[in-house]
């Protein structure tokens, strides 16, 4: 199955909606975005939410001790890094978090050294999933999914072969994904997993933007009839 995380939740009306569709992610922003938010506010969104949905805490070039702070606060199931966390950072990480608590590294479609570097600390244990995004994450850019199949058909050895039948490309897809496009983007990417934000957001009467029930539910719709791969 295909799963799902809606990123940039930031009140209890999403949590609500949330708690009704049930994607099995859903992101909190702690870094410098429109869509941040305090470990004190998504621990309160965590205290109204339901139990199966999984939390992760999105970061970019936040400190280490920024980090570690936010976890004490509020217990994530991953934390994902967006900035330049090379794998001497990612390894201090991984020794100062819960084991239970996944380590996710988000690249640029366009950064092709790092995803091949990524996808291969993949393997070893050093991180737990990969993310590839647009070069402007949160926007809603689209961006073409040509090169992505080749990236990772140059990693793929006989040895993997097997575990790869199923979802050959072991990655979430982020970036310009809508209700609309998701079946399209996912075929394409060949992935097992999607990340959303503006794409699932509307606005509100007083002009701010927030996550629609209708936008969520249509893509999760969407994405829950796509086949296996």
């Amino acid at each position: 199955m295909i799963q799902v995380k809606i990123c940039g939740i930031t009140n209890k009306n999403e949590i609500e909606y949330l708690n009704i569709l049930k994607p099995e992610y859903i992101g909190f922003v702690f870094t410098k975005s429109k869509r941040q938010v305090t470990s004190r506010e998504a621990k309160e969104l965590c205290d109204n939410l339901s139990n199966g949905i999984k939390t992760v805490g999105v970061f970019k070039d936040n400190t280490m001790e920024e980090i570690l702070d936010v976890l004490n606060d509020i217990p994530l199931n991953a934390v994902q890094l967006h900035g330049n966390e090379d794998e001497v950072f990612i390894s201090k990480l991984k020794k100062n978090i819960d084991v239970e608590t996944n380590i996710w590294k988000a690249l640029s479609i366009s950064d092709v050294d790092n995803i091949k570097r990524f996808i291969k600390f993949k393997d070893i244990k050093l991180i737990d999933n990969v993310l590839i995004d647009g070069d402007n994450p949160g926007s809603g850019e689209i961006y073409s999914l040509d090169s992505i199949g080749r990236l990772f058909d140059e990693n793929c050895n006989v040895e993997q072969e097997i575990n790869y039948i199923n979802r050959k490309y072991n990655f979430f897809l982020a970036g310009g994904i809508t209700p609309e496009n998701v079946v399209e983007r996912v075929s394409n990417a060949n992935s097992i997993g999607v990340d959303v934000s503006s794409g699932v957001e509307c606005m509100d009467e007083k002009g701010i933007r927030t996550k629609s029930f209708e936008k969520m539910k249509k893509l999760i719709d969407n994405v829950r009839k796509i086949k296996s791969i």
